[in-house]
């Protein structure tokens, strides 16, 4: 399975002196596959496993000396660890702080050895431990795009024409096919081991048992990160958070009985986790965009669109057979589907963020799902269900922040009308990392 960061990480891999490299991201996204993809580039790849290795911890508890520590790791393990020809790679780091401590004195006394690090559940160490700014490089790792899932099918090439055709619109059949495709990815989602199943047979039943496994599993790592007394707080929002997506997440729709504090701390956790985003309100008055968020107006988007739809318990035959899949679900479905292709294509060496415009007037409220800077611009983003579907919301954010041009995402093909660009789902990926300019 090939993954967009491996390119980066292979540039990083061809740099002579280095920083240590983090793997960020939520569980079973793929991050230790990624570093040991990676050792394949190196005459010797070192792989310690923090969890499964916990005698490792006793070398870091001595010494914070980079020397000492790979000189006792390569005489325990009896491997050879020399800068250049090695890539050391430390797993499940957040066992170890004090390992997380030393990669800043590797950066700062033996730079020309390749170091890489990954954890489940690192956030929740990470806030403890002081980091200098520019000792460690930090990549953040998400689910597979809907670019990513392509090519893991097999498909690179209509990655490729999406890309080459530059907003053309597509012949019909290429069209269909791809949007047959999304279907498929929305139901499948991007967690690796999924799509890595159902590229073996297609078969969308065994995958969606490896998603139910999945989705078993972050419930039961609750306990390593949260109270006993909030375990079951936790169980509440991980259940109900799917059917509140699209809309301004209100405590008291997940339970009236349970104070909002309670809840907010169990929703700080989940986010922590990775398992959840927050979508923030902003003015969108200019960039930053997080410049002008109101904290407490937010939407909130489950991390992976395959396990979004395993909660909410989706007929996937009914949905594979809609001819729109912003049908499904009261269009929710689509709309999380491009807020997380939005996060996924964003640089990997900054945590993503994205937001939503409302306005509230007694005679003309608009929403727009989804503001993002694009080329140093503020582009207004609606998830719409037709090419002639009403854009009244979009017309009054571009005429009072004076934008460009607007964006409405649907299953049509690509079109220009009235400053409006009209983009298929498929492609996303082609917008956000190359932009538009209507001129």
């Amino acid at each position: 399975m090939k993954r967009d960061l491996s390119e980066k990480l292979n540039l990083w891999a061809d740099t002579k002196n280095t920083k240590p490299v983090i793997l960020r991201g939520p569980r079973q996204v793929g991050k230790s596959w990624l570093a040991q993809k990676l050792g394949e580039k190196f005459q010797n790849f070192v792989e310690i496993n923090f969890e499964m290795q916990p005698e490792i911890k006793f070398f870091f508890e001595e010494s914070l000396n980079p020397a000492k520590i790979v000189t006792n790791i390569s005489n325990y393990l009896q491997v050879e660890i020399s800068p250049h020809n090695t890539l050391l790679f430390f797993d499940e780091i957040q066992q170890t702080p004090k390992a997380i401590t030393a990669l800043r004195y590797f950066y700062e006394k033996m730079p020309e050895l390749h170091v890489i690090a990954a954890g489940s559940l690192l956030e929740f160490e990470l806030r403890n431990i002081s980091i200098p700014v520019g000792r460690v490089s930090f990549y953040y790792v998400y689910p597979l795009t809907f670019s990513e899932y392509l090519t893991a099918l097999g498909n690179h090439n209509l990655r490729e024409m999406i890309k080459n055709n530059n907003f053309s619109k597509l012949s019909d059949p290429f069209h269909r096919k791809l949007l047959q495709e999304v279907r498929n990815y929305t139901i499948i989602g991007g967690m690796p081991e999924v799509v890595n199943e159902y590229s073996k047979n297609f078969n969308l039943q065994d995958s969606i048992h490896i998603q139910s496994d999945i989705l078993q599993t972050y419930i039961t790592d609750f306990h390593k990160y949260a109270k006993k007394s909030q375990l079951k707080y936790l169980s509440k929002l991980f259940t109900t958070l799917p059917h509140q997506a699209g809309q301004k997440f209100k405590y008291s729709n997940v339970d009236k009985n349970i104070k909002s504090t309670v809840l907010g701390e169990a929703l700080d956790l989940l986010e922590m986790a990775g398992i959840i985003y927050k979508v923030y309100h902003s003015n969108a008055n200019g960039i930053p965009l997080g410049a002008e968020t109101n904290l407490s107006k937010f939407k909130v988007i489950f991390f992976d669109i395959g396990l979004t739809q395993r909660i909410l318990n989706l007929d996937y035959n009914k949905f594979l057979l809609s001819s729109d899949i912003f049908l499904i679900h009261k269009g929710i479905i689509a709309e999380l589907m491009v807020g997380l292709e939005l996060i996924g294509y964003n640089n990997p060496r900054e945590k993503s963020s994205i937001f939503y415009w409302h306005r509230e007037k007694r005679s003309s409220n608009a929403e727009i799902d989804y503001v993002i800077p694009v080329n140093n611009k503020i582009i207004p983003v609606e998830v719409k269900s037709s090419a002639t579907g009403s854009m009244k919301s979009l017309k009054i954010f571009m005429d009072s922040r004076h934008s460009q041009f607007g964006v409405k995402i649907s299953s049509h093909p690509y079109s220009f009308y009235k400053n409006v660009l009209s983009i298929p789902f498929y492609g996303i990926e082609h917008f956000v990392k190359a932009g538009y300019d209507p001129s």
